[in-house]
């Protein structure tokens, strides 16, 4: 499955060393060349990085939310990925508008306990919190809930 991934995600995850996930989980995970100069850092190996040719889109989005999110919405466009990872509320509900299919950090969260890679989303969630991540107790209270049916 090929997804293209926001710094937020790539930060939240790697805070709470759950990085790896997104490998066990996607068989092709990309960046823009944007998120990969916000990451900050150098990405493991298993993230390739791509330049993002639609420049006008990009500028159109550039209206309503931030760089690494436009490019990462316009490079999921581009690259006809299966799923887009983004936490932004205004940057979410763009790509969803665009045809695309999302989800966040806690979603890849979820789709990890459903598939045995994590023993306990109540764990994960916890951690992420503790780093200043911020989560709604209504979204932490659906997704515990999601997260353990049919589990």
């Amino acid at each position: 499955m090929k997804v293209v991934v926001d710094t937020s995600v790539l930060i939240a995850l790697a805070n709470i060393d759950r990085l790896s996930l997104m490998r066990e989980l996607f068989t092709d995970i990309l960046v823009s060349r944007a998120v990969s100069e916000e990451y900050g850092e150098p990405l493991p190996g298993w993230i390739r990085v791509l330049d993002v040719k639609n420049r006008k889109l990009v500028q159109a989005l550039l209206e309503s939310i931030h760089r690494g999110e436009a490019e990462t919405i316009a490079l999921a466009i581009e690259v006809k990925a299966d799923i887009v990872v983004l936490d932004d509320k205004r940057a979410r509900n763009m790509a969803r508008r665009l045809g695309l299919r999302v989800i966040g950090t806690v979603g890849i969260l979820i789709l990890s306990m459903k598939q045995n890679l994590i023993d306990n989303i109540d764990v994960e969630i916890d951690k992420l919190l503790r780093t200043s991540f911020y989560l709604s107790q209504d979204v932490i209270t659906k997704a515990l809930e999601y997260a353990k049916k049919d589990c």
